[in-house]
C-alpha cells in the first residue's frame, strides 16, 4: 500500500495542472508553470522587436482548420478570441496566457468554454516562435497575441 501512495505522489508531482483564473474584465489560463527565470524581459512587445510568429494569417487559418477537423465541434457566436501571453528567450510561450473575448461591436463576452479550450489547445501547438536578441546578442522574453476571428462559431481570420 505505501509503494501505491509513493508511485502516485511521484505521478502527481510531474504533473502540471493548467487552470483558469477569471477576473472581472479578463480571464487567464494556464497558470499553473513558472517563468523562465534565465530570460530577461524588456517589456518589449513582438512587432517591436522582430517577433512575429514566422507563419502568415492564411496558412495559419488553414492550420487551425485541420487541428479542428480531428474533434469536430460547432460552436456558435461572433467576435474575437484573443489571447495575451510571453514567449520567453528560448522562443516558447509561457504559461499565463490572458483571453480576452470580445463580439464584433468590441464589447467583452464569453464564447463557449469548450471553442476557447480549443483554440488554446491550437495556440500550444505552435512552435516556431523566433528568439529575439539585444544587439549584444543577448536572448529575452517579449509579449505577443494572438487573435481569432469568429464568425457565426467558425474562426474566418487569424491576426497575428
Amino acid at each position: 500500500m505505501k509503494l501505491f501512495f509513493t508511485l502516485i505522489s511521484l505521478f502527481l508531482a510531474n504533473q502540471v495542472f493548467g487552470q483558469n483564473f477569471v477576473l472581472p474584465d479578463s480571464e487567464y489560463m494556464d497558470t499553473a508553470s513558472n517563468q523562465n527565470k534565465n530570460c530577461k524581459n524588456f517589456n518589449a512587445y513582438f512587432y517591436s522587436v522582430g517577433g512575429k510568429y514566422p507563419e502568415n494569417s492564411s496558412s495559419l487559418l488553414k492550420e487551425l482548420q485541420t487541428f479542428q477537423q480531428q474533434k469536430p465541434q460547432y460552436f456558435s457566436g461572433s467576435g474575437y478570441i484573443t489571447f495575451r501571453f510571453t514567449v520567453d528567450c528560448e522562443g516558447k510561450l509561457m504559461q499565463r496566457i490572458q483571453v480576452l473575448q470580445t463580439d464584433e461591436k468590441y464589447v467583452s463576452t464569453h464564447f463557449d468554454k469548450s471553442m476557447v479550450n480549443e483554440l488554446f489547445s491550437f495556440l500550444k501547438t505552435l512552435n516556431n516562435w523566433r528568439i529575439v536578441k539585444t544587439k549584444n546578442g543577448e536572448a529575452f522574453s517579449y509579449k505577443a497575441f494572438i487573435t481569432f476571428k469568429i464568425q457565426n462559431g467558425k474562426v474566418i481570420n487569424i491576426i497575428p
